[in-house]
């Protein structure tokens, strides 16, 4: 199973059309905020393929979750946007957040820098931004991918 990770694209549809082609054959696309109704256009193009949503610090007026759960082939995925959890200071509200679900990973954006690292026994994951990178970075997303039901994931960034 595959899935493309995105966030922060604020409304630039091109860019996450990019990505999303870039990251080839996918399962499920997940778009972790900023702008969430992003993912409407996503639904709109790339159907059947689901997209997966969380709403993030921009995101007015969504109904959408501001966490949640999503089960990726048998592993247990905590998606948010991150504002919430402090991830631009620490990640340690993150992590308690992810272990009181049961969850072995986090997915995170709101800081537009890409991060993937396992912490307390949590992979953290933050596709950085495909649109509006930060701190002299690239633009990027992830992928997320089970083999024989091993979890692995990659960023994955580019300049265009």
């Amino acid at each position: 199973m595959r899935a493309v990770i995105l966030s922060d694209s604020h409304g630039n549809t091109d860019m996450c059309d990019k990505a999303i082609s870039a990251a080839g054959k996918v399962d499920f696309i997940i778009h972790l905020g900023d702008i969430a109704r992003d993912c409407d256009y996503i639904e709109s193009v790339y159907a059947p393929v689901p997209c997966i949503s969380v709403v993030g610090n921009n995101d007015f007026f969504c109904g959408d979750a501001r966490e949640r759960v999503f089960d990726f082939d048998g592993h247990k995925l905590f998606l948010c946007h991150g504002h919430t959890r402090g991830v631009q200071r620490e990640k340690g509200a993150l992590i308690r957040a992810a272990k009181e679900r049961g969850c072995e990973t986090a997915l995170f954006g709101h800081t537009h820098i890409p991060f993937l690292e396992r912490e307390d026994g949590i992979l953290l994951l933050n596709p950085g931004s495909c649109a509006y990178p930060r701190g002299g970075g690239k633009k990027s997303f992830a992928v997320l991918e089970t083999e024989e039901k091993k979890l692995s994931a990659v960023i994955v960034d580019w300049v265009l």
